[in-house]
């Protein structure tokens, strides 16, 4: 072999993907969905464990190519397929071996995946423990209606974001205290939940509620709040925000020209007021996650 030959082979060698800094390294994989992350593994030697370091794990393209992806073929014939999902949650939680600041869970609809309170009581406890940060969990199915309890004990949080479950809030419920940002998407409130919550979230600045019901009357404190945007059907009677006096921006969409008799009581430092109307949002209203 020739000299310029040996050369070029030892520069073939270099295996540049292990070369590449840490921080690129964990740029790429925070971008990537949990079983592109697993994938990573085969790359070399140094990227062998680097999944288990990730600090975002997201579960919601795992189930969206659920139909399309091989593993599922293998399972599909399956009248529960729970057991072996949730086992791939469970054992990617464990063998995480640092901290999962981000956690996305979509539950798909019509699938054989039955998601239940059993399966919250084991990943909850390993998410808090690992310091979670930021949560969002999405329910499609229709194996679980009722926000599990154990969820509320995050007390770490900053941003929380869920849709498709009913909420109620326990009595020894001792809130968000470090909460920034909530979002609700099609959800059902029981016994004043929403007041409940609200009032345990002292540091709230940003809320969300879209297609929720529950409730007739807004009306609660929020004196850190400054960006509230409402999406609503004709569920709700009266708006009041007069306790939300740091509010600086307001967004209301709902049915057109019946918004502007719902307002009681706006705060006197709002800088941005948009109403609109929910008429042309039916198609998000289906797809909402």
């Amino acid at each position: 072999m020739s000299q310029f030959n040996k050369k070029a082979h030892q520069y073939d060698q270099i295996d540049r993907i292990s070369d590449l800094p840490s921080n690129v390294i964990d740029g790429i994989l925070e971008h990537l969905d949990i079983r592109d992350v697993v994938r990573t593994s085969i790359l070399s030697t140094k990227w062998r464990y680097m999944w288990t370091s990730v600090p975002t794990l997201w579960f919601d393209e795992f189930f969206d190519e659920y139909e399309h992806d091989e593993f599922f073929y293998e399972y599909e014939h399956l009248v529960d397929c729970s057991p072996v999902v949730s086992k791939i949650i469970t054992d990617v939680l464990m063998r995480h071996n640092g901290t999962i600041y981000h956690f996305s869970l979509f539950i798909p609809p019509e699938y054989n995946f039955k998601i239940t309170m059993e399966h919250f009581d084991t990943w909850v406890p390993l998410l808090s423990r690992k310091g979670i940060k930021y949560l969002e969990l999405a329910n499609h199915g229709t194996h679980l209606d009722q926000m599990p309890y154990i969820v509320l004990s995050c007390k770490e949080l900053t941003y929380f974001k869920f849709a498709g479950f009913n909420l109620s809030i326990p009595p020894n419920f001792s809130g968000f205290k470090r909460l920034l940002k909530l979002h609700f998407i099609s959800v059902t409130f029981e016994s004043r939940a929403l007041e409940s919550l609200i009032s345990g979230c002292p540091l709230l600045e940003k809320l969300n509620i879209e297609y929720c019901n529950g409730f007739e009357y807004f009306d609660f404190s929020a004196p850190s709040l400054k960006i509230l945007s409402l999406n609503f059907d004709e569920n709700v009677e009266s708006i009041c925000l007069k306790k939300a006096k740091n509010l600086i921006d307001l967004t209301l969409i709902a049915a057109e020209g019946w918004v502007s008799g719902l307002i009681k009581s706006l705060p006197k430092n709002l800088q941005r007021f948009s109403i609109g109307s929910n008429y042309n949002n039916e198609v998000r209203k289906q797809h909402h996650y």
